[in-house]
């Protein structure tokens, strides 16, 4: 069974908290009965990424290396039996995948995402569908995990596809300092850059202008009316997406990574907002 958790205690809330404030932030007014299984996806979303930020990744066998550690995930997300006790991400996602509360498909597209990342991506329509998958299939899983029925599951991965490509034109620069580059070679292409010329800032500006083109389009398909119950927590990276994709910040590439009292107050606000 998931065990219940109390915000900000617990070795689960404390590593989503400390590896990924912003959605940490945003799944904190969940039931209390749900918020250690969405601390545990915050976590696993977590060490998919991590598998693409090791150093390896930046050397010739680099994307093999992350290919290698991502396909343990997805060995992880599809066996019914194994031992997961020495990897307690594992161990934790296994006990929420056996209770039912997520469907293996959504996180084995996440799973995907990181992979077509690894790999690299060419086009827009590979790029939009990996982010549906990636940061969509995030917050798609939240909305498992919540209960909001399944037929608002492709709006959801619209919400979770706004707030992840929002706070990448928000983070771009130590984004692409540290090796990754989650950017499709269209983009760069027509930004006047390539995946070996990187370390480049001239081409910043014009790569924010594209994400903000894209965070706008997943934010036109995020729009609905409020979701009943826990489902409005599922909405609430709309309210981070909708600043990181207007905010003059994102044009600085020294911008501090934290957030400001102003961010989490307007998530407060939003959570507080009545059905």
């Amino acid at each position: 069974m998931v065990k219940d958790d109390k915000a900000g205690s617990g070795s689960s809330a404390a590593l989503a908290r400390r590896v990924d404030p912003d959605r940490f932030l945003t799944v904190l007014p969940a039931p209390a009965a749900r918020r250690e299984a969405l601390f545990t996806l915050i976590a696993f979303n977590h060490e998919l990424v991590r598998a693409l930020e090791m150093p390896s990744l930046r050397s010739g066998s680099g994307p093999i290396a992350a290919l290698i550690r991502l396909q343990w995930w997805r060995e992880v997300v599809g066996a019914e039996r194994g031992d997961w006790r020495g990897q307690p991400v594992a161990a934790q996602l296994r006990a929420l995948l056996d209770a039912g509360l997520v469907r293996p498909d959504t996180l084995l597209g996440l799973v995907a995402a990181r992979e077509a990342e690894a790999e690299g991506m060419q086009t827009l329509p590979e790029w939009r569908a990996a982010t549906a998958s990636g940061a969509g299939g995030v917050q798609r899983a939240i909305g498992e995990v919540l209960g909001v029925a399944p037929e608002h599951g492709d709006r959801l991965a619209a919400v979770g596809a706004a707030y992840g490509t929002g706070a990448l034109r928000r983070h771009l620069a130590p984004v692409l300092a540290s090796g990754r580059c989650p950017l499709p070679d269209e983009m760069l292409d027509a930004a006047g850059t390539s995946r070996d010329r990187l370390a480049e800032k001239a081409a910043l500006p014009a790569l924010r202008d594209a994400l903000k083109r894209e965070g706008d389009a997943f934010l036109r398909d995020a729009g609905g009316p409020r979701l009943p119950g826990a489902g409005r927590v599922a909405l609430l990276p709309l309210v981070l997406a909708r600043r990181d994709l207007t905010s003059r910040d994102a044009q600085d590439p020294d911008v501090p990574r934290g957030r400001g009292l102003g961010d989490r107050l307007a998530v407060l606000a939003a959570s507080l907002k009545p059905a």
